[in-house]
Parts: structure tokens; sequence; C-alpha cells
């Protein structure tokens, strides 16, 4: 019994070992289409990539070939004007020789000229004041023109100080307005320069700006209450000055008859170009009353009425050299660029404010 199942074992192993053969042949089949897949697309990227290099060098070419042609085509069309404008100056030389060979013939035939008339226009008005502008009541400090630290004799009136030479107009300027039954504040009169400075440094340092600062306080030896010719007249005390102030009975008498006591309104509406201040219907200066009654009749500034006797006798003693070279549209365009500044100090106020002149 043992020698019949020994062969059935030895049989059994053969197939197994078949089997397992069998099993590996399709998994080495399938990595080698893998990797030949895998050869393949790598290819396929690598003729990709060429592709597009060429398609992008193909681009540039192309790119360069038409900017050359653009820059020659250019220098072409620069040329024609060149042979133009030669043409052209060439006829018009020509046309301007027989121009000038008309009028000979014309007077050889005996024909008239035409006469030509031509008025001119006088710049300086014919109905001015004989005065002189270099006297005292006449100087003149705005934001172009400095007086440095200019020292007027000083007189009390009212608690406040001005030039001793004006203390009987304005005695009859404010009895005549407070005999109309109006009430008259003697707000502000003469500051001098160290005053001024202190003003001037306190909103610097408020401000951080020197520029900003000078919108809402005149520099030092340009305002105008360094004169002692100036004042501020309200009929109350305020603290804030603003153009409401027009609408007051008091301001409304006073403007109207200030020039019949040498006064005029030194900073009018809707000057401001002129002047380089904010309107300030409140703010009163003495010229005298020739001028001051030549200026209100004729709504100028000081600067305007003293520029038509610059024409004549120079410039004013307040005026410096380096003012003097400075023209008009500067002036002008200074002036506009401190009018918007002061517009937006009074805004960051609350809407009520005064540049201190």
């Amino acid at each position: 019994m043992s020698t019949e199942k020994t062969p059935e074992k030895k049989s059994a192993r053969p197939a197994q070992q078949s089997s397992s053969a069998g099993s590996r042949k399709p998994s080495s089949a399938r990595s080698s289409q893998q990797a030949r897949r895998a050869r393949l697309a790598r290819k396929r990227r690598k003729m990709m990539i060429r592709r597009i290099a060429f398609a992008l060098a193909l681009v540039l070419l192309i790119v360069l070939i038409l900017v050359i042609h653009s820059c020659s085509s250019g220098k072409k069309t620069a040329t024609v004007p060149e042979e133009t404008e030669t043409k052209e100056t060439t006829r018009e030389e020509e046309t301007t020789e027989e121009t000038a060979e008309t009028p000979e013939e014309g007077k050889a035939e005996g024909e008239a000229e035409p006469q030509i008339t031509v008025t001119p226009t006088p710049s300086v008005p014919q109905d001015l004041p004989q005065i002189d502008v270099n006297s005292w009541e006449f100087i003149l400090a705005n934001p172009w023109n400095s007086i440095d630290d200019y020292l007027p004799s000083v007189a009390n009136i009212e608690g406040i100080q001005l030039d001793a030479r004006i203390i009987p107009a304005m005695q009859n300027f404010v009895a005549d307005t407070r005999a109309q039954g109006l009430s008259v504040v003697l707000a502000s009169g003469y500051r001098d320069y160290g005053t001024q400075t202190w003003l001037f440094q306190r909103k610097v340092a408020q401000y951080g700006d020197e520029d900003v600062a000078a919108t809402i306080v005149a520099r030092p030896g340009t305002s105008e209450h360094q004169t002692g010719l100036a004042a501020d007249i309200t009929d109350q005390v305020y603290e804030y000055k603003n153009e409401s102030l027009e609408n007051t009975a008091m301001y409304q008498w006073m403007s109207q008859h200030c020039h019949e006591y040498g006064f005029i309104v030194r900073f009018p509406k809707g000057r401001e170009d002129v002047t380089g201040i904010i309107y300030e219907p409140w703010h009163f200066r003495y010229v005298g009353v020739e001028a001051a009654t030549y200026i209100m009749e004729h709504d100028i500034t000081l600067e305007e009425f003293l520029s038509y006797y610059k024409d004549i006798q120079g410039p004013a003693p307040s005026e410096s050299a380096d003012t003097q070279e400075n023209d008009t549209a500067e002036n002008a365009q200074t002036a506009e660029e401190t009018v918007t500044e002061q517009s937006s100090a009074v805004n960051d106020m609350g809407g009520v404010a005064t540049l201190v002149p």
C-alpha cells in the first residue's frame, strides 16, 4: 500500500509549478506596457515644448520685423514735413517780395494809401488825485510787501492803540457812527512786530507748518495792524469774525461813509486775488480823505490804487527790491493759493475764523 501513494504526490508538484509560472508572465507584460507608455508621454511632452518654443521664436521675429519697419517708415515721414516747410517758406518769401513791390507800383500810378490812426489806451486813469504815495499814509503791508520792524508813534483810543496822527479822524468816525444810534467797538488796533511774531509762532506750533500758519495769522512784518493805520471795528465783541458781519447796521453805515473820514474797507469782497487776504467786513484802513474817496468810489483796492502811481513816481516805500522783480501774474497766483489755504483753515476751525492781517 505504501508503494502506490508515492507517485500521486510527485505528480501534484509539477502542476503547482506550472500554475505559478503562468501567473508571473502577465505581470511582466503589464510593466513593460507601462514603461512604453511613460516613454511615449515623455517624448510627446518634449515635442510639445519644442513646438511652443518654435512658435514663440517665430512671434518674436515677426514683432522685431514690424518694429524695424515702423521705425524706417517714421524716418521717411519725418523728412517729408521738413521739405514741405522749406517749400512753404520759399513761397512766403516770394509772396512778401511781391507785396513789397505792390505799394511802389501803386504810388507810381498815383493811388492814395489808406491812413490808419491808432489811439493808445492810457494805463493810468486821468482823474487820479494829486498826492504823494511815498507819504506815511500809504505804507503797504501785505503778503508780498514786508515793513519789517516798522514802528509808528502810537496813542491810545478806547482801549487800543493807533498811529497818533489818525486818532482825530478815528474819533470823529466813531462819534458820527454812534450818533446814528449804532453800537461801535474798537476790537483791535496797533500790533507791534514782537506781538505779531508771537501770534504767528503760536499757530506754527499748533499746525506744525509755517505755510499753514500764514493762512491764519500774517507773517511778522506783513500785518496791516503793524502800520498803526488799521483797526478792526465791530458792533459788539466777537470770539470769531466772519463775512456775516457785513449784515450789521454798523458796518453798512461805516462802509458807506468811511471815506469821508479818510478810511477804506481794506479787504473787500471778491478781491482776494489782489490783496491776498480774505474778505473782512470789519477791517478799516486810513489813507486820507482824498485817496479814500477815490478808492471807494472806483471800487478798487489799495494795491491797485498805488500801482497807478508806481508807473509815475516809482515803487511805494515799503516795497523791497525782491518784490519789485515779481510780476503781476506771479503775485496773483500766490494770492489765489493763499485764499484757498485760508478757506481750508476756516473749515478746519468749524467754519468761523479770520485771518489776522
